[in-house]
């Protein structure tokens, strides 16, 4: 197999899309007047209740369907990097989310999704602070962190293909197939 399969594709990209979104959204809200963080707060909380959902989809869908084998070429240690970047990368977009909401709950926020759905609260937030203060944390510094993971993602994909100009961005998500089948018709 020389690609993912068809659904991991797009939720890849559906999720590169979401996270963007919401880290404008987040960056907003922290750092907008009073009025405008009122207003993307919701929005932020809805959103990455949405990620989450996909994420864990996403990693279910990615143990149980075929992925394009690793590169013969590249070294075990570059394999191994690779792969622990990756592990972070889903533990980011894991954590953050459930750090979101450990938040929320402490806030009292309405928990409400579109639908009538509600996000149970899971947990009764006790007297004592600590663990608000230790999901704000996670939080925000693992919004940031997750950020430079996504920019090394990406300048990692980019320079492999500059520097070996096999088309690798375009073939493991799938373009090229279409490319191929768009000239043959």
């Amino acid at each position: 197999m020389d690609r993912y399969p068809c659904i991991l594709r797009v939720l890849h990209w559906l999720l590169a899309l979401m996270l963007a979104l919401q880290f404008v959204l987040g960056f907003g809200a922290e750092y907008g007047a009073a009025r405008v963080s009122e207003a993307l707060l919701p929005l932020h909380f809805r959103l990455g209740v949405m990620i989450l959902g996909l994420t864990v989809l996403r990693l279910c869908l990615r143990f149980v369907m075929p992925t394009p084998a690793a590169d013969p070429g590249e070294s075990p240690s570059l394999r191994r990097a690779r792969s622990a970047v990756h592990g972070v990368l889903y533990l980011l977009v894991l954590a953050v989310p459930v750090s979101g909401h450990v938040i929320w709950v402490w806030m009292g926020a309405d928990r409400s999704l579109p639908g009538g759905f509600e996000v149970p609260a899971l947990f009764v937030p006790p007297e004592d602070e600590t663990g608000r203060a230790v999901a704000w944390y996670v939080h925000v510094y693992g919004a940031w962190i997750l950020l430079g993971l996504v920019g090394l993602h990406i300048l990692a994909a980019v320079l492999r293909q500059r520097a070996r100009r096999d088309g690798f961005i375009t073939q493991r998500m799938g373009f090229k197939r279409l490319q191929r089948e768009e000239r043959g018709s």
